[in-house]
């Protein structure tokens, strides 16, 4: 579906699990096991994320007046409807050549408030603005656009560079202090440090999509879980008492072969046509943006996100499921991982969840990886739309097996799971991010370099069909 060339996509492990010191197997061989944090000396050596989750990438620009500014990020996020808020995390401490701070970027976004994130289309341009990101130093950074030799105009909100190549642009500028719809102050500050990193809190203002795309002519193609195939039983069998529950609420439709536009997504409700862009002005004020209606409150346009499959035990013991497409990592040392979980009751695509009580009563979470496979799909999508307080077997009617763990359930029919401590949580306005520190990362045994994850961090356009 995607017809990626082969330099676009990510392979996960490069090197045997069994073989590095810092990994472990369970009794039975059938799972790796790794204890986190790990030591300085441990990250100066390789700091690369010790256990894979599927992250997006984008280009960020920044200018203060005087300079621009182009950095890359992995894992930008929306982690807010109203207002429609997204995260990005940028190195703040030096661990490694890997993960070096950038210093002067900050700078510049602190200076200037907004940013334009970008995504362009696979091919020659993608490859010289990330080759100027990989070669020009970071203090350095207002040269890299010059460098890639791409051609830019101004945002329309803001004065950050927007490439001319880009086919989606989300214009942003810093939170700035506010209320949630409870009136609870929100966001007194439009940034959070969370270990090495610090996370900046963005209101999108204006959204471009390229005309084509939003007229229908082309679309964008994501696949938003990895693909891998186990060697061994997926699980073993599932045994579910008593009667079906039929929950006669609203459903979220789920695919992990997303195409925008399609018949299954909203249409691109643009204000107007700037430099063959359609253009969304999005309400300053986030009671001007809300939606009550379930499929209007969508978000308004395609943004790569993937799926954690966040687990926790409810008080009586019982395991519960929450597949989150608000879940991203934002902090390499110690690694968090953080998924955003609704609490304001706005329609019933955005309500109190049962799981955010969980997890504050806990303070425990577990974030599996999920994966193309038609078991994990259907199970995405009957835990996706089924409280826990409806059916208190939503996991095994879903169809998956759970693995007793005293920190959090276990899927084990899924390759790799993170166990989370709680170490702290932002009230963004209508959802809760929870800063969860990874303690221990399990992987199934064959998940191996021949038997790799494979997981493309870009999106790919296509001409409709």
């Amino acid at each position: 579906m995607l017809n990626f060339v082969e330099q676009y996509r990510y392979l996960w492990p490069q090197n045997n699990l069994q073989a590095a010191s810092n990994w472990r197997t369970t009794e039975d061989k059938q799972v790796y096991i790794r204890d986190l944090p790990e030591s300085l000396e441990e990250l100066s050596n390789d700091s690369r994320w010790p256990g894979f989750f599927p992250s997006p990438i984008c280009l960020v620009t920044t200018a203060d007046g005087s300079q621009v500014a182009l950095e890359k990020v992995v894992g930008a996020s929306i982690v807010n409807r109203f207002p429609y808020v997204l995260a990005l995390s940028f190195c703040t401490q030096e661990l490694s050549q890997r993960h070096h701070v950038r210093r002067a970027f900050g700078d510049m976004l602190e200076s200037s408030g907004s940013v334009a994130v970008q995504f362009l289309p696979p091919g020659e341009e993608l490859d010289r603005a990330m080759k100027a990101i990989a070669t020009v130093p970071e203090e350095k950074t207002h040269s890299r656009i010059a460098d890639s030799g791409l051609t830019t105009h101004k945002a329309l909100t803001n004065d950050a560079p927007v490439f001319d190549s880009a086919y989606m642009v989300y214009e942003a500028k810093l939170v700035k202090p506010g209320k949630d719809f409870a009136g609870q102050p929100i966001y007194s500050q439009p940034w959070v440090d969370v270990g090495s990193h610090r996370v900046y809190f963005l209101e999108i203002n204006a959204i471009q999509l390229r005309q084509d795309i939003a007229e229908g002519r082309s679309q964008i193609l994501w696949r938003s879980l990895p693909a891998w195939q186990p060697q061994y039983e997926l699980q073993k069998p599932v045994s579910i008492l008593g009667d079906s529950v039929e929950d006669g609420t609203y459903k979220k439709g789920y695919t992990p072969h997303y195409a925008f536009p399609s018949p299954g997504t909203i249409a691109f409700e643009a204000d107007a046509v700037e430099n063959g862009m359609a253009v969304k002005y999005l309400p300053p004020l986030p009671e001007d943006q809300v939606e009550v209606d379930n499929d209007r409150a969508r978000w308004p346009c395609f943004f790569p996100s993937s799926a954690g499959m966040i687990t926790c035990w409810a008080e009586d013991g019982t395991p519960n499921l929450m597949p989150c497409g608000s879940t991203t990592i934002v902090s390499r040392h110690p690694l968090v991982i953080t998924p955003c979980i609704s609490y304001a009751k706005i329609n019933e695509r955005y309500a109190p969840r049962v799981t955010l009580d969980i997890i504050r009563k806990t303070g425990k979470f577990g974030c599996g990886v999920p994966f193309i496979n038609d078991v994990v799909i259907d199970a995405i999508k009957y835990a996706g739309n089924t409280s826990l307080a409806k059916d208190p077997q939503k996991i095994a009617r879903a169809g998956l097996q759970v693995e007793p763990n005293d920190w959090a359930p276990v899927l084990p029919a899924l390759p790799i799971h993170f166990d989370c401590q709680v170490i702290g949580e932002v009230t963004l306005g209508t959802h809760i991010m929870f800063l969860g520190e990874v303690r221990q990362i399990r992987v199934r045994a064959d998940v191996t370099p021949e038997n790799p994850i494979e997981w493309f961090p870009w999106a790919n356009l296509v001409q409709a069909g």
